[in-house]
């Protein structure tokens, strides 16, 4: 191949398949957790607020992961239709 790298469309339509796929496993463990920290509103005390700081930050790390999954994806397929688009072009 000369170097080229070969990158076939089905093989970037599965790429996107994944990244939902774990968009949909971050969207549940996110409701799962927001779920378990309702339930710490009757916790008092050191160890209470601790587990919520936790908690919190668990919410903003994923959060931020879930933008960039989902940036990343938004880019896979605007790359995706640009291939469909060469490819009609050829």
């Amino acid at each position: 191949m000369g170097g080229k790298l070969l990158v076939e469309l089905h093989d970037l339509r599965r790429a996107e398949r994944e990244l939902t796929r774990l968009l949909e496993r971050l969207r549940a463990d996110e409701i799962e957790a927001k779920s378990l920290y309702k339930r710490l509103g009757d916790w008092k005390g050191h160890a209470a607020n601790t587990t919520r700081a936790q908690i919190e930050a668990f919410f903003s790390g994923l959060s931020q992961r879930i933008q960039s999954i989902e940036l990343q994806k938004q880019s896979l397929l605007q790359y995706i239709e640009a291939m469909v688009q060469a490819d009609q072009a050829r």
